[in-house]
C-alpha cells in the first residue's frame, strides 16, 4: 500500500513548502476507484487549472499523476473553499527531489497562514483513506 508522509512544512511569507516522501516512489498513484471517490468527495478538482505534460484538465488525470501532486491541489481546493475566493487565486508546484527515494517538494501559495495549515490538515486526512 502507497503512503504520503509530510516530512517537513516550510511556512515561507507567502508560500507553504513541503517535503513529502511516497513509500512506493513515482509509480505509486491512486486507483481509478479511488480518483472517483476523491472527484466525488472534492467535485472542483475536476475542474483544477493544470500544467501537465497531457495538457489535459487536472481532473483528467487524477488516477495518472502523483500524490504530492494530489496532495498539492487538495491543499489549492480547500483553502480556496476556507478562504475569501475573491481575494486571491491559490497556485502551486510539485517537483520530484529524488525519484527513487518517492523525495518529493510540493509548494502553495496562501494568503493567509492559519487557513493553510488547516487546508494541509484537510488535505492529508482526506487522502489518508483515500490511497490504495
Amino acid at each position: 500500500m502507497a503512503t504520503l508522509v509530510v516530512e517537513r512544512v516550510a511556512i515561507e511569507r507567502d508560500r507553504m513548502a513541503l517535503l513529502v516522501r511516497v513509500a512506493g516512489g513515482p509509480a505509486a498513484h491512486l486507483s481509478p476507484e479511488a480518483a472517483v471517490r476523491l472527484l466525488q468527495a472534492r467535485p472542483r478538482l475536476a475542474r483544477h487549472a493544470c500544467v501537465n505534460a497531457q495538457g489535459e484538465p487536472f481532473g483528467a488525470i487524477l488516477d495518472r499523476t502523483s500524490l504530492p501532486h494530489i496532495l498539492e491541489h487538495l491543499i489549492i481546493d480547500f483553502q480556496a473553499e476556507l478562504a475569501d475566493r475573491s481575494a486571491a487565486t491559490f497556485v502551486g508546484t510539485t517537483e520530484w527531489l529524488n525519484e527513487r527515494e518517492g523525495l518529493a517538494r510540493v509548494e502553495v501559495n496562501f494568503t493567509d497562514d492559519l487557513i493553510a495549515l488547516a487546508a494541509l490538515k484537510a488535505a492529508c486526512a482526506l487522502m489518508e483513506g483515500m490511497v490504495d
